[in-house]
């Protein structure tokens, strides 16, 4: 049937070829779809190309462009290389779509290479949230393929007609035998004025500005200072789980200080009495909300100023079960604030150093006499990933890295 609905479009086109009327080169008995009409052009835009009759190939795919539209890569494609034939490409005719095209053009030729079954792109491939229809899958007609073929051969031919960095050098190539590197080389200086590049930046934006998910563990050291010295350092586990949004990072965050105290202290179990006992327990706790602001982030490094609030705490005296006491724990409220900074080793891995200054009174709960405002000095291993599930993919796709 496919090869029927050929052979009538193209008797059409031979018998009223002069006319310059599409409508009639393209219609058989019918009116024709997008799918009629495309068969029909590619096999006459190269027929046409190849004899040099420039002006009834632009005819013809202002017709292809009437019937079908620009949100066809082939149509988009073609109406390119004959601006850059003709010498009359401008930035106007790099459309919003762009981006669209050069990933349905990529998804072309990767799929040609790997000689699979071919999508043909009659609708725009996904654009990340914009363009969800794939087009349907079916074998590669010859035609099709006459016109990739020739497309390549002419973008190739074009190359060397322009200047390198510049833009039409940039979509010769593109279009000829480098179709993998032009969102890597959009990113270049000499690019940034030109509306492609536009488009790009305003796509990175946006997915910069999303929401992403943060996890990260924690291993440090917590050094008291002032009267709480007594109780000396000890090390100290813990995780973060949070999200960042721009420059602003928010984390709920646990951790856990443990070991004996190396000296001896005095503690109470009763906040009224006067009866204190000798101790060297100590498991402490920090349960809190801590918010970042980055203030450096570039190659991968990122210094943050920080600051939060907790509840802070530890244990004093152990239940004695014999005598028939309770344990005793001292507790305070926890203000804080800091410098964090990160490697990101990846886009999204990092490890990192936290030193935070801790304003506490664990003498509020009248389990001890004495505190002081203990620094905190901890070593980070996170991941931060786009909550959105198709965000990262599509950064990956647009070949940009957010921190690296």
């Amino acid at each position: 049937m496919k090869k029927i609905q050929t052979f009538l479009v193209a008797v059409c086109i031979t018998i009223s070829a002069f006319g310059q009327n599409f409508d009639s080169l393209l219609v058989a008995k019918k009116q024709p779809s997008c799918l009629d009409i495309s068969y029909g052009s590619y096999l006459y835009f190269v027929e046409y190309m190849k004899e040099n009759k420039i002006d009834t190939a632009k005819s013809l795919v202002d017709y292809w462009e009437s019937k079908c539209g620009l949100k066809k890569e082939p149509v988009y494609r073609a109406k390119l290389l004959l601006a850059l034939k003709t010498g009359t490409f401008n930035d106007s005719l790099l459309s919003k779509m762009s981006l669209s095209h050069i990933f349905s053009y990529q998804n072309r030729m990767k799929i040609i290479e790997s000689s699979d079954i071919y999508p043909y792109d009659f609708d725009t491939p996904p654009l990340y949230h914009k363009y969800n229809s794939y087009g349907f899958y079916r074998e590669l007609d010859s035609s099709e393929q006459n016109f990739d073929n020739y497309t390549r051969e002419l973008a190739s031919e074009l190359k060397s007609n322009y200047p390198e960095e510049s833009m039409e050098y940039l979509l010769t190539e593109f279009y000829s035998d480098n179709w993998d590197d032009i969102l890597l080389k959009i990113q270049q200086p000499a690019y940034q004025e030109s509306s492609l590049a536009k488009q790009y930046k305003e796509e990175i934006e946006r997915i910069r500005n999303m929401t992403e998910t943060h996890l990260a563990w924690i291993t440090g050291i917590w050094i008291p200072t002032g009267a709480l010295t007594k109780i000396g350092i000890h090390p100290e586990l813990g995780f973060q789980i949070g999200w960042k949004r721009k420059k602003m990072n928010y984390d709920f965050t646990m951790a856990f200080k443990f070991l004996k105290s190396p000296n001896d202290y005095y503690a109470r179990r009763d906040k009224s009495s006067d009866s204190w006992e000798l101790t060297n327990r100590f498991f402490g706790g920090y349960i809190g909300f801590d918010v970042g602001r980055d203030v450096y982030a570039k190659n991968g490094h990122e210094l943050q100023l920080t600051g939060g609030i907790a509840f802070d705490g530890f244990d004093a005296l152990n239940e004695d079960k014999d005598n028939n006491l309770k344990s005793a724990s001292a507790f305070s409220y926890n203000f804080n604030f800091g410098l964090a900074y990160r490697w990101y080793m990846t886009d999204n891995s990092y490890i990192g150093l936290r030193a935070k200054y801790n304003i506490v009174d664990y003498s509020l709960s009248k389990v001890i006499d004495f505190t002081g405002n203990p620094i905190t000095v901890q070593f980070t291993i996170g991941h931060v990933g786009i909550l959105d599930m198709y965000g990262s993919d599509y950064l990956k796709r647009l070949k940009y890295t957010r921190r690296k």
